[in-house]
């Protein structure tokens, strides 16, 4: 018989003013910061299954493209995408076969070529409301989506993206779908999860199909409701009927089921969110992210939870190359960091404000003809500074660390090219961001002073004007004591 799910620890109460106060500093920014209303941050990474040197982050204001590792990071635009996230907008992402970044939205897919500097629409699913896409871990060239309609239904490509068909029978009546997920080890087998309404109350659903999406059948998400929405977390990579399904609402939980999605058991709870989930490539371990408790990882035969570290994780994606993870640069020092021991210490790969400026792209692509024009006002957000090293420093002569590129940490761009692929080596993370294992905290220093450290954040303002700077400044201290508080 399983032992109870892990349940983290409540929140001290320091810790948590702490973090109110950090919120509060946050939110006296001026409009400039934000001007969706939410805080410049990573939730989602992806990387390409033929190149692991090149991943896309999704960001509150765009995408970023690194082609280096993370050794440097470029801007993609949401005009050149072809969204705008002034409602809160934020377009599930993918990497797919022959370089293609793929984003769900509200009226299509959106194809990204040409390295992300170009990007058309699928014709096939123009007009119609995206929910969510997947690409299968080992064959990149497989892609799935889930459509919304009179009833929800399945689309697929086989050719990265490039081409789509509908497949198989629409979802069953009354179920409105909210993610889609196919099982590395076995391409007929897809799942599907959701609301559904059957006369009366709303519940949290799973739909599956053992043959591509030709029938399907469906599954109560214990607990979970309209306010409790389930989110497939990841699908085992060595077996389809082993899936992961993690509660959208605080306090979270993630279940397990191991029968195909028929039944399903509580493995894991949190008094936050569980914003984070992720499979090692050869599926024997799995780590889990909360926005209050921490990083937390189990062996995939026991799911026997431990807590490894404090971060406050956003998103995870797991590749040969590490754990990678998206977090609050306030709280944890940076945006997109890499861990090599299975998120005990993460090194920085992207700090914003060491951003490069607008994806180097011809003028006759979207991103080099719209986002050049908006960079301005990205810049002064994020308080873009120049993080060259000056040519004497140490980091320039030695040339070993990649803070001299900007990104604050030396391994991505060496030791074996960075991240590997998502669409290959990289288990499913729910839509997936990544957290990796084993360096030292914090990475190499940034050129300038500017590594964070316990008694700062780090944080520089560039040209941003004196509120601007003012309000960074006091966030940049609630920070630090929220830090202060959780390393106690």
């Amino acid at each position: 018989m399983r032992s109870p799910p892990v349940r983290a620890a409540k929140p001290r109460p320091r810790r948590a003013r702490a973090a109110a106060l950090a919120a509060a500093a946050l939110s006296a920014l001026p409009s400039p910061a934000a001007a969706n209303g939410v805080f410049p941050s990573a939730d989602q990474i992806v990387f390409d299954p033929a190149d692991p040197a090149r991943a896309v982050a999704r960001m509150t204001y765009g995408l970023l493209a690194t082609r280096d590792g993370g050794a440097s990071w470029r801007w993609i635009c949401e005009g050149a995408v072809g969204y705008d996230d002034t409602g809160g907008v934020a377009p599930p992402i993918a990497a797919a076969e022959g370089g293609r970044v793929l984003a769900a939205l509200s009226d299509g897919i959106a194809i990204g070529a040409e390295g992300g500097c170009a990007f058309t629409r699928a014709a096939e699913l123009e007009g119609k409301a995206v929910l969510d896409l997947s690409v299968r871990q080992g064959d990149p060239s497989h892609v799935v989506a889930v459509v919304a309609g009179t009833r929800h239904g399945l689309w697929a490509s086989r050719d990265g993206g490039a081409s789509w068909a509908s497949a198989g029978a629409l979802l069953p009546a009354g179920f409105q779908a909210r993610t889609v997920d196919v099982a590395p080890s076995d391409p007929r087998r897809i799942y599907v999860s959701g609301l559904a309404s059957g006369g009366g109350p709303a519940k949290g659903e799973i739909a599956r199909s053992a043959d591509g999406g030709e029938t399907w059948e469906t599954a109560v998400v214990p607990g979970s409701t309209t306010s409790r929405e389930p989110y497939i977390a990841g699908v085992d990579p060595r077996d389809a009927d082993v899936l992961y399904v993690r509660i959208a609402s605080a306090p979270g939980r993630l279940f397990v089921s191991k029968d195909g999605g028929a039944t399903f058991e509580p493995v894991f709870d949190t008094q936050g969110f569980v914003r984070a989930f992720a499979i090692s490539p050869d599926g024997a371990e799995v780590a889990v992210g909360s926005d209050i408790d921490g990083v937390f990882r189990a062996l995939s035969s026991t799911l026997s939870f431990e807590r490894v570290s404090s971060v406050a994780p956003r998103c995870f994606a797991w590749t040969e190359a590490g754990l990678f993870a998206c977090a609050s640069e306030f709280l944890d020092d940076f945006t997109i960091g890499r861990s090599l021991d299975g998120g005990a210490t993460f090194e920085p790969l992207l700090q914003q404000a060491c951003i490069r400026g607008p994806l180097d792209c011809a003028v006759s692509t979207s991103v080099g003809a719209l986002c050049p024009l908006d960079w301005p006002r990205i810049a002064m957000m994020t308080g873009h500074k120049d993080c060259a090293p000056d040519a004497g420093s140490p980091a320039a002569s030695g040339g070993a660390s990649a803070s001299a590129t900007g990104a604050g940490g030396a391994t991505a761009a060496s030791g074996g090219g960075g991240a590997a692929g998502s669409g290959g080596s990289a288990a499913s993370g729910g839509g997936g961001a990544g957290g990796a294992p084993g360096v030292t905290a914090g990475g190499a220093q940034p050129a300038g002073g500017a590594r964070p450290s316990d008694g700062g954040c780090g944080c520089r303002t560039g040209g941003a004007s004196a509120g601007w700077a003012g309000a960074v400044a006091a966030a940049c201290l609630a920070a630090a004591a929220a830090r202060r508080q959780r390393r106690a």
